[in-house]
């Protein structure tokens, strides 16, 4: 009985020692594979966007945590191409703005791996979008230039132009409009699209060079490249629109029978010898209307005018006459005066730097041309007897003689 129990202890410590040097000789293989201590991977970026650009591309990424990572790698052609950067951690969150240059056109995926100082990577990140090139900039060409409808240059010197609806769809996302100051300066800017009833008023725009514009695409509705048309130039400006100076006159409050005063015209008060009234009448076809005599008192320097500031160029200060009576005295003269301070009397003349006398005909007109920008007070300078004394004007129009 004791020789059993001998027997099957020595071949229970031969088994144990078996199963010790298999257990070892497991344990062994596994550190093969852990060698250097527990298998760490980097923290990957969140919110990976793809930004469209002009056979190139923005990723767009944040970071959080993890102050080990130290920088990132991004690649693309199936691996075959990449590019590293070095990153700084700043705080907790970072983000990334990585452009991705010298992209095919097309649909585009990116993979990330972030890495940390001891060369461990991230798991694989993966984000798609699209690359835009020569075929777009091809459908832009074609699509070709915003219509403009219309074009006005304004008293203060700026530029109104007004543009054509256009649908969202075309992709429009601006006009770059190129012109030259009042001060002859070179100008470039970018106007932000509206799709409808679109109005821009250009500031201080010179009459010497026309305005040029093209018009700008984004292929999506975020992108860090904007497509161009070719520039197109608009037609040279031919006149400073003034405010209410062609017929039907409005006025700015009447006597309730037939005369008035008119809209946005300063006037003096010996202009408006109905009482208190003058400039304008309210009949069908209200005009510019001076009349003295007829049970009105004389006209003794009336005056109307508006202020404008224009830049270098020639121009032409012009009245439509309707009609003009004169009896005894009827003195009537356009002027342009610098300043904002209104016209001279007549017995200072000289203060103009430009007059012109009616004396019949449909029209009359003075000219002037200015070396730099310039105020000026641009009107109608009146001195009329009380014995029937009538002038009575269509318009009065500035036009640019360039």
């Amino acid at each position: 009985m004791k020789r059993t129990i001998a027997n099957i202890t020595i071949c229970s410590a031969a088994a144990l020692a078996i199963l010790g040097i298999g257990a070892c000789q497991k344990m062994d293989e596994y550190k093969k594979f852990a060698e250097g201590g527990e298998i760490t991977y980097p923290s990957t970026f969140d919110s990976l966007k793809v930004i469209a650009g002009n056979n190139r591309a923005m990723i767009t990424g944040i970071l959080k945590g993890d102050p080990k990572v130290t920088r990132y790698r991004v690649f693309w052609n199936s691996g075959r191409d990449s590019l590293e950067t070095t990153m700084t951690r700043s705080g907790e969150v970072d983000t990334i703005k990585q452009v991705v240059p010298n992209l095919p056109e097309g649909p585009i995926t990116f993979t990330l791996r972030t890495y940390d100082a001891k060369g461990n990577k991230s798991i694989p990140m993966i984000v798609t979008g699209n690359v835009y090139g020569a075929s777009f900039q091809s459908s832009v060409d074609q699509r070709g230039n915003r219509v403009v409808l219309s074009t006005k240059y304004l008293q203060d010197g700026s530029a109104v132009i007004k543009w054509a609806n256009v649908d969202a769809y075309v992709g429009v996302f601006g006009m770059q409009i190129i012109y030259q100051d009042g001060d002859n300066k070179q100008r470039d800017t970018i106007v932000p699209v509206k799709l409808q009833d679109q109005e821009t008023t250009v500031p201080n725009v010179g009459i010497k060079q026309a305005l040029s514009y093209k018009t700008l695409y984004l292929p999506e509705a975020v992108g860090i490249d904007t497509f161009r048309v070719a520039a197109k130039t608009l037609g040279a400006f031919t006149e400073v629109s003034l405010l209410n100076s062609i017929k039907p006159i409005a006025n700015a409050g009447n006597d309730g029978s037939r005369w008035a005063n008119m809209r946005d015209w300063i006037t003096n008060s010996a202009a408006k010898n109905h009482n208190g009234y003058g400039g304008t009448d309210i009949g069908g076809d209200p005009k510019i209307y001076f009349e003295a005599g007829w049970g009105a008192g004389a006209i003794q320097n009336g005056k109307i005018h508006q202020v404008v500031t224009l830049p270098p160029g020639k121009y032409k200060f012009e009245g439509s006459v309707d009609w003009w009576h004169r009896s005894n005295r009827n003195d009537v003269y356009l002027m342009a005066v610098p300043g904002a301070g209104g016209l001279p009397n007549i017995d200072n003349l000289g203060a103009a730097i430009s007059y012109g006398k009616l004396e019949g005909g449909w029209w009359w007109d003075t000219q002037f041309e200015l070396t730099q920008k310039t105020t000026l007070s641009i009107g109608m300078l009146l001195y009329m007897s009380d014995q029937g004394e009538a002038t009575r004007l269509n318009s009065l129009r500035l036009y640019i003689v360039n």
